[in-house]
């Protein structure tokens, strides 16, 4: 059959579809570098804003009313003034910031730079899903939910290390722990062109539950059931608690709806999540046993 046809043709068909291919790979090309350029630069606000809001805002209505600092008159005696090198040595004069080199400095400075490329990876590939237009809603309403408890888990161990104060760190790092963990698995189900699983789904929803547990036996009933909190702890609890009961919610849902685009049996759903679910039990009965005396 090939050799009925004109060489001529043949040859123009090699070259309209090298032509498109090398067209296609243009354009991929170009949306490619589009989205990395634009992730960069969301990053970019995103992380200055998010300061803007936590230090300018949300820390300014928490806290209560500082004195106003004397600039001319203050000194820290506590400064090593090693970072300043020969320009200042002994009894410091007032900076904006002040920072001891030690080795707690060193781990603070660390943590960040892992938070700031954390958070860079995260919104990049965002942006990147959201220009092709292959973006899930759902999950994507789920990354800004956790935004919050993220950020506090970042907070939370550079003020330990700042203050040298342990007594909660363990206790914060199964929460962020698991709270990257459940992340991580919004973030593979983020793009439509990836089926989501009931594993996943239920995986999820499990961590959402454990941490709903875990907050009310540590401070959430006390806090706020019972009215015992300050405002910045009753605000910070209800916080963590809204958004581990929106990913609850929000992950049964998607596994409900799961199942009845795949018309899959609830019965059957359950067989076929028996494993999980007894092992999910477990660890959470676990989890909550050992934060009783940690």
């Amino acid at each position: 059959m090939a050799s009925d046809i004109p060489p001529q043709v043949l040859q123009d068909d090699i070259e309209t579809m090298q032509t498109f291919w090398a067209e296609r790979k243009q354009r991929t090309s170009r949306l490619y570098q589009t989205a990395k350029l634009a992730g960069f630069l969301f990053s970019i606000v995103f992380l200055t804003l998010i300061q803007f809001l936590y230090f300018g805002v949300i820390l300014k209505i928490w806290g209560p009313e500082k004195t106003a600092v004397d600039r001319d008159s203050c000194t820290c005696t506590c400064w090593d003034t090693v970072f300043k090198g020969t320009y200042e040595m002994g009894v410091g004069r007032y900076k904006h910031v002040y920072f001891n080199v030690t080795a707690q400095t060193f781990k603070m400075c660390g943590l960040t730079v892992v938070a700031i490329i954390m958070t860079y990876e995260c919104t990049s590939y965002v942006v990147r899903i959201a220009l092709c237009g292959r973006i899930r809603y759902s999950m994507l309403a789920l990354l800004v939910a956790v935004i919050h408890p993220h950020y506090y888990s970042w907070w939370m161990f550079f003020g330990y290390y700042n203050d040298d104060f342990y007594v909660q760190w363990y206790h914060q790092l199964l929460f962020t722990l698991t709270e990257l963990f459940s992340t991580a698995l919004v973030l593979s189900m983020l793009d439509r062109g990836v089926k989501p699983t009931p594993r996943k789904l239920f995986t999820v929803a499990s961590i959402s539950l454990l941490h709903i547990l875990a907050g009310g036996m540590d401070q959430f009933v006390s806090n706020v059931v019972l009215g015992r909190g300050m405002f910045h702890q009753v605000s910070r609890d209800i916080a963590f608690f809204s958004s581990d009961f929106f990913y609850l919610i929000v992950a049964w849902a998607e596994l409900a709806m799961l199942c009845a685009r795949e018309n899959i049996p609830a019965s059957l759903l359950l067989m076929s999540l028996k494993r999980d679910i007894i092992t999910s039990a477990v660890i959470i009965s676990g989890v909550l046993l050992i934060l009783s005396y940690i």
